[in-house]
């Protein structure tokens, strides 16, 4: 650019600062993950908990009115406000676990393995129940749609972006003082 032409005119702006996108990008995630994560975990697990409550109610639905299953677990008849109550204190003790065990090296997995674990143990319980044929069925069913959801649930919908630096491998690589401007 030629200055010698802008005599009289208005002066010419400094030269916007070498910050490429990515990085201020990158800069404003790292202030943002401080709080936006949290909330987007907590309603991601809300929403998972929810869908894993009405799949079985969604279950029960079918079961009962439609086909005319009668539910009787331990000589209690399971009504569609159990099956609700166990699918979202299931899925809010699953959630909470997982928002606290992915803090850590491993967590998701060592979560995993616990969630299938407890899964495993709770097919136990209609088959121990003295129910029959058809109501152990859809008990199963229910449990297995609940642990699935649950399960498959947080791990595909859960924000990946967490405060540790070895998520942030390029931050933690000390590649030299950020030039974004502050906020």
């Amino acid at each position: 650019m030629s200055h010698s032409t802008n005599h009289g005119s208005a002066p010419v702006p400094a030269p916007a600062p070498k910050t490429t996108p990515a990085r201020l990008s990158k800069h404003r995630s790292i202030a943002e993950s401080q709080t936006t994560p949290l909330r987007s975990t907590t309603v991601v697990v809300a929403i998972v908990t929810l869908s894993a409550a009405f799949a079985a109610i969604a279950i029960w639905t079918i079961a009962v009115p439609v086909a005319g299953i009668t539910l009787l677990a331990g000589g209690l008849t399971v009504s569609p406000a159990a099956v609700a109550l166990v699918s979202l204190g299931s899925g809010f003790a699953g959630g909470i676990s997982y928002t606290i065990m992915r803090q850590f090296r491993g967590g998701t997995v060592m979560w995993t393995v616990l969630g299938c674990s407890v899964l495993t143990v709770s097919m136990a319980g209609p088959l121990m129940s003295g129910a029959n044929g058809a109501t152990v069925a859809v008990l199963e069913l229910m449990h297995l749609a609940v642990g699935a959801t649950t399960i498959l649930g947080l791990q595909i919908l859960v924000p990946r972006s967490t405060n540790r630096a070895s998520d942030n491998g390029s931050e933690s690589t000390g590649s030299g003082p950020s030039t974004a401007p502050s906020e």
